[in-house]
């Protein structure tokens, strides 16, 4: 069975863009028409599927001018199934902007206000406080109606409902064939009661949940091979994706388990914007494989063709990436080049207008300033060493949210940058593993080491994020033995610290010098007898 598989579209309606609109946003639905029909022209894949976040903003105007071009694939002989997700429909607005009108400010409410009935609402209400006073017609800030999660089912019904042999209408969800062995199931993650939202994480509910298990049993009755679309990830892509995600927008732990134990063993996600291959096991051992698509309007700008075996457990994944858009001329870069560019100027940007001199620091901070610290721990050679000391840390920083972003990151073990950010690593964990800091690992970092975040971020050494054909149903294995780093710096901090203190100590001046490392030394054991076990493989 062979399908393309596509996420995170967030088209934007032309009729939204008043006369000049910057090129930016006019590329933008240019970047995902071109995406749709590179989708239709991929041979013997009469299939499309779509994993939400179909347009950026949920107004009423995008999808609507969306679903013209979904008719027209289907015209072309395709089959285009979707699920939508929270850029679809509003929740804490029920109003979007036009592009380039300066005098709309629309106010953000926070996801756990009242939902808004949009043909109700006073859309003055909506805008920021110094725009109240436009009462004349004239001047009247231009708002486009959003949609709410029922008028989507209704409206991207002939892409869902109409062609699907079951359906879940309390969540959204609908199972469709494939093809004579292999059934899909769309499941939308968002509760249909709205207004639960504020107590609840994005998941499924009860009666998805027991859907899904009905269908599970009855494909196995049947001999079909079913598998799922979701949009939100089953499991977190990297570590430290983890650090600026809330509860809303990652699955917990045993959703992923529950779903493996239900019987579903892979799914294709989107939502990170990120290329990736990751793996959940249940307690019970049970399996499930988690593909992550990215975004067509993000780095890198690419979606995926899938060649699934289900009877044999194999899947391939061929990545294609959008070189050009269609009616825009890049010049000689592609447009991955253009997106990396202006996603790094944009961080460049608010650095510099950070106050100085943290500013100044930041950018101009280079390796060889940082080397001296983990020098003796990573050991470097000296062509090693003169091969990157020059090179600065800010833009290291964007190879790795790069790597996260495209999968497959290219600090391979041997690189000297490899080397050097993880022998820097093993020094931050050594601090945050003495006693006074050991709440920082369980709470900002999510029970993760500094080097558990950073090594995914350098090198995947697992199975490839793109162009891969492996057994979704095996745990898969590491490639390579990678090399570990430690340090004392811990302890040899805190025996400093103790040792500065001991002129003020006025009681058992061993004992204060001997507590601190003693705990952290008795800490660092309990953590190697208890290691933390990440969610990913």
């Amino acid at each position: 069975m062979k399908f393309a598989i596509l996420s995170d579209v967030h088209y934007i309606s032309r009729r939204r863009m008043l006369p000049g609109t910057d090129e930016k946003v006019l590329m933008h639905p240019a970047a995902s028409e071109t995406a749709l029909r590179m989708a239709s022209e991929v041979e013997n894949a009469d299939v499309i599927l779509i994993t939400g976040d179909l347009t950026d903003e949920g107004d009423i105007w995008s999808h609507e001018d969306l679903i013209c071009i979904l008719k027209d694939l289907q015209a072309k002989g395709k089959r285009v199934f979707v699920t939508t997700a929270t850029h679809d429909f509003h929740h804490h607005r029920a109003y979007t902007r036009c592009y380039n009108d300066t005098k709309v400010a629309y106010k953000s409410h926070p996801w756990h206000t009242p939902f808004f009935d949009p043909e109700t609402a006073d859309y003055r209400s909506l805008v920021q406080d110094e725009y109240k006073w436009l009462d004349d017609a004239s001047i009247t800030p231009k708002l486009v109606r959003c949609a709410t999660p029922g008028e989507l089912w209704d409206l991207y019904a002939d892409f869902g409902r109409n062609q699907a042999f079951s359906v879940c209408d309390e969540a959204y969800s609908y199972c469709v064939e494939l093809d004579d062995k292999t059934w899909c199931l769309m499941l939308n993650d968002n509760f249909r009661n709205i207004e639960a939202r504020q107590n609840e994480s994005v998941t499924y509910p009860a009666v998805c949940l027991r859907w899904i298990n009905d269908l599970v049993k009855r494909a196995k009755e049947e001999g079909k091979f079913l598998f799922a679309c979701t949009h939100h990830p089953i499991v977190p892509p990297v570590p430290a994706y983890r650090i600026g995600a809330n509860n809303r927008n990652m699955r917990e732990a045993c959703v992923g388990h529950l779903l493996a134990d239900i019987g579903i063993n892979l799914v294709f996600s989107g939502h990170t914007h990120f290329a990736d291959v990751g793996f959940a096991k249940s307690d019970s051992g049970n399996l499930l494989c988690d593909i992550t698509t990215p975004s067509v309007w993000h780095y890198p700008p690419q979606f995926s063709v899938v060649d699934l075996d289900g009877e044999n457990h194999t899947v391939q994944i061929d990545s294609v990436e959008l070189k050009t858009v269609d009616g825009f001329d890049l010049g000689k870069q592609t447009f991955k080049e253009y997106i990396r560019k202006d996603f790094e100027a944009e961080y460049r940007n608010k650095i510099k207008n950070m106050k100085p001199p943290l500013n100044k620091l930041i950018l101009s901070l280079q390796i060889k300033h940082l080397y001296p610290l983990c020098k003796t721990t990573c050991k470097l050679t000296k062509e090693e060493y003169e091969q990157i000391q020059n090179k600065y840390v800010f833009d290291i920083i964007m190879d790795l949210v790069h790597n996260m972003l495209g999968g497959d990151g290219s600090y391979t073990p041997d690189t000297p940058i490899y080397k050097t950010l993880m022998a820097f690593s093993a020094i931050l964990d050594s601090i945050i593993d003495t006693q006074p800091f050991k709440n920082i690992k369980k709470d900002l970092l999510k029970g993760y080491s500094v080097s558990e975040f950073m090594q995914p971020m350098l090198f995947n050494n697992y199975i490839p994020d793109n162009n891969a054909s492996f057994d979704f149903s095996v745990e898969p294995q590491p490639r390579m033995q990678l090399p570990t780093y430690s340090s004392h710096a811990g302890e040899i901090l805190m025996t400093a610290l103790c040792l500065l203190a001991l002129p003020f100590a006025k009681i058992a001046p061993v004992a204060a010098i001997a507590a601190v490392p003693a705990m952290t030394i008795k800490n660092k054991l309990k953590n190697k007898k208890h290691p933390v076990r990440p969610e990913r493989y």
